[in-house]
């Protein structure tokens, strides 16, 4: 790996811009003689960046199991394969096999003048993991920056990545297929396995009508099944299409398959070109006897309104680490929070009911579970309260008396919080008493009835309270020639 010098003079010369190197991020040229380091050590509790000036791939918290030395080095520019037209030379990331729990974003920058000089149009970038042994690519899409001209994809684990562009023909062209992923990246016996692979027509006058993918047993000889290939419902770049093999059509032998896909004017392709004749294959696993199943994440406890991203992993007996996969059923048991999916693969649990409870997820046949208990969550109101009721909005005491006021807490869902406020009164209807007599409020000798107000103060929270001070005086009587000591002249 050259030095990150060297990398830039290299760049520098062959009339690259450092926007065209680094997008926009602003980096000065200090920043640049930093890149094309060939190593970086990964948080696994806050992620991070590995980059150099032509490529940065961005690591979100959570997605590895442990903290991680992830290096990369610049490998040969892979020959062209049937429509796809290798750019640049190739990112070989390590450790090699490394699963992510949730993808990690890879950017690949490119010289757009030496693709125009090509003939090629930039739309049709994506950034594509290239198998050295088959000479396949299988696609992960790409969000191409046209102004900055960069493209950026999902990646799910570590192989070689390469930025690529299609070859097109003159008229309709039949849809590209991007080959397929699979998760678990492994099939194993008697677990679904769900396949994905990105659909993309270029043509302006055409769009994708159907997409199937075809399979069957590794060896037995027979006749193929097909499943439909659907849009992915979390996919925001509108080029990914899902299918689930069932778990009683995976076997530990694998899986023989190819994918077809036809445009509305009827062009349509295969991949491999000339399948069913020829075929990809897919080794396959049995499960692992101890684990075979796990959240890749234990929580033990949540608070209310609070969100964690967890993955389900399912493992092989012959497979050295766990796969994600995306799970069947999701739940928060005990009715104490919910479940939506970010994304297609992860699912985000939301506490929002205290107590004990638990994480529940399937896959196939498999079920894994984990204890959680829900704690409550960020202060949302404080209820000022006498005799275990709430106080009305206005609160009638006698002068001279002694009330306990009482303070209950809760959040956003409800869930009741144990407060202890500062408690004050507006001056001259009386006052609260110290520690030993917390919450209790003195009345005042008021004369007449007098309005005022309390508050219960919290941090920066508070809430307050009208409060009526009757006055316990008399007017005092002249006709019966003597007088009250408690009675006051009008």
């Amino acid at each position: 790996m050259k030095s990150g010098k060297t990398l830039l003079l290299i760049l520098l010369a062959s009339g690259l811009s450092s926007c065209q190197l680094l997008s926009d991020n602003g980096n000065k040229l200090n920043d640049l003689l930093a890149l094309g380091a060939a190593s970086a050590s990964i948080s696994q509790t806050s992620g991070g960046t590995v980059q150099s000036p032509t490529m940065s791939l961005t690591v979100p918290q959570g997605a590895l199991e442990e903290d991680t030395v992830i290096t990369f080095r610049e490998t040969a520019i892979p020959d062209a394969r049937e429509s796809n037209l290798p750019l640049q030379a190739a990112f070989e990331f390590g450790p090699e096999g490394l699963h992510f729990n949730k993808p990690a974003s890879l950017k690949i920058c490119y010289n757009a003048a030496d693709v125009k000089a090509r003939g090629l149009n930039e739309k049709t970038l994506q950034i594509q993991y290239h198998d050295p042994e088959t000479g396949e690519f299988v696609s992960m899409g790409g969000d191409v920056d046209l102004v900055h001209h960069c493209v950026t994809a999902s990646i799910y684990h570590f192989s070689a990545y390469v930025l690529t562009a299609q070859l097109l023909a003159v008229g309709n062209n039949p849809p590209t297929i991007g080959g397929a992923s699979f998760f678990p990246a492994r099939p194993i016996g008697g677990l679904p396995l769900t396949v994905r692979s990105s659909i993309t027509d270029w043509d302006g006058g055409s769009a994708i009508a159907m997409v199937r993918f075809y399979y069957r047993t590794a060896g037995s000889g027979g006749a193929f099944k097909s499943l439909a290939m659907l849009p992915e419902s979390n996919d925001a770049s509108g080029q990914f299409y899902t299918a689930k093999v069932p778990a009683a059509d995976v076997s530990a032998a694998g899986l023989e398959y190819y994918i077809e896909a036809f445009d509305s004017l009827n062009s349509g392709r295969t991949s491999p070109t000339t399948a069913p004749t020829a075929f990809n294959t897919i080794v396959g696993d049995t499960q692992d006897a101890t684990t075979p199943i796990r959240f890749q994440t234990v929580v033990t406890q949540m608070s209310a309104g609070f969100s964690r991203d967890l993955t389900v992993q399912v493992k092989g007996s012959s497979a050295a680490t766990f796969y994600p996969v995306p799970a069947e059923t999701l739940v928060f048991a005990g009715d104490k929070g919910e479940t939506s999916r970010p994304t297609w693969l992860s699912a985000r649990y939301t506490a929002k009911t205290i107590g004990a409870s638990f994480l529940q997820a399937s896959y196939g046949p498999l079920t894994v579970s984990q204890p959680i208990h829900v704690y409550p969550g960020i202060l949302n109101r404080i209820d000022l309260r006498y005799n275990d009721a709430v106080l009305p909005p206005v609160f009638e005491v006698d002068g001279l008396s002694v009330t306990q006021i009482d303070a209950a807490g809760y959040d956003a869902y409800g869930n009741f919080m144990f407060v202890q406020p500062v408690f004050s009164a507006s001056p001259g209807i009386g006052t609260f008493g110290g520690v030993a007599d917390y919450g209790k409020f003195f009345a005042a000798d008021v004369f007449p009835d007098t309005e005022g107000t309390i508050t219960a103060t919290l941090g920066t929270y508070s809430v307050t309270n009208n409060i009526l001070v009757h006055t316990i005086r008399v007017l005092c009587q002249y006709d019966t020639g003597q007088f009250d000591t408690d009675c006051v002249f009008n």
